[in-house]
């Protein structure tokens, strides 16, 4: 009997079954490891196919509670335009708006939300503005001054964001005509200065082009509260948006002058269509 399933397991047939099956599966390993080989190269030596990160240095805003703020819709989508148009993908690197610009203008990022001054076009490229934004100026409602230029903040001491441009006019006056409180970009603890008479008017930046829409606007920000004594003054305190703004401001991209210029014409493509395609609504708006 031992010697009958010898004669089986060895017989010839068998033998030659058994190896055949192991020349097919070892085929069938060596062609997915082929498979998996040419996948890698492929991934390797396409990249067009692959996004490329593009870091984006952004300010910070934050709320009464030191949070920060979301950007706005309407920055996210103008980011994901040019992120579909280019194959590119932004990295947000949110700092305070001083050491953003900092970074921008000594290690080279592309920045976001940088005015066009005289002083930084001479270090910058700029992309075209993708949305423009009006300077107000904020007071108490019974602290209210005339204003019309610049001369009329005489003596005054103005809220700004540290390390924000406002106007050439306006840059080379503070500190001579008028004063500047520098403070983080935070509407509550600035807010807070003017409730208690620390300043007289503050900056406030806004798309919107109506001043009543801007003090709606200011009503539903929340002023940090330390004691009773505060809340009884912040339900009495009203705010006012004098009529005129001090600056419409282009809101646009920067990077240092030979760092990528083909970057910046690549997004003035994007902000060029998306300017043509929202011309084209509005159109048709008025055409209903």
């Amino acid at each position: 009997m031992q010697q009958s399933k010898e004669l089986i397991f060895n017989s010839p047939h068998l033998m030659r079954k058994q190896i055949g099956v192991t020349k097919y599966w070892l085929s069938q390993t060596i062609g997915l490891l082929a498979l998996t080989l040419f996948v890698c190269c492929y991934l390797i030596v396409t990249p067009s196919f692959a996004q490329t990160k593009v870091p984006l240095l952004f300010g910070e805003n934050r709320n009464e509670k030191g949070e920060l703020n979301p950007i706005p819709e309407r920055f996210t989508s103008i980011f994901a335009a040019i992120e579909k148009d280019h194959n590119i993908q932004f990295s947000l690197q949110i700092y305070p708006w001083n050491r953003a610009v900092k970074i921008a203008s000594t290690e080279g990022g592309l920045i976001f939300g940088l005015s066009l001054t005289p002083e930084r076009a001479e270090i910058f490229r700029f992309s075209e503005p993708v949305v423009y934004q009006y300077l107000w100026l904020v007071t108490r409602a019974d602290q209210q001054f005339p204003f019309n230029t610049i001369e009329d903040l005489k003596g005054k001491t103005i809220g700004v964001v540290r390390g924000s441009k406002y106007g050439g006019e306006f840059d080379r006056l503070k500190n001579v005509l008028f004063k500047t409180d520098d403070d983080i970009d935070a509407y509550g603890p600035r807010l807070k200065k003017l409730q208690n008479r620390r300043i007289d008017a503050m900056i406030f930046a806004s798309p919107l082009t109506n001043h009543k829409e801007v003090e709606a606007l200011i009503k539903t920000i929340k002023i940090p509260q330390e004691n009773e004594t505060d809340l009884s003054a912040h339900q009495v305190t009203r705010f006012s948006v004098l009529p005129i703004p001090v600056l419409k401001d282009g809101i646009r991209f920067a990077l240092l002058k030979g760092k990528n210029d083909k970057l910046i014409s690549d997004i003035d493509r994007t902000l060029s269509k998306l300017s043509k395609l929202n011309a084209k609504q509005k159109g048709r708006k008025r055409d209903q």
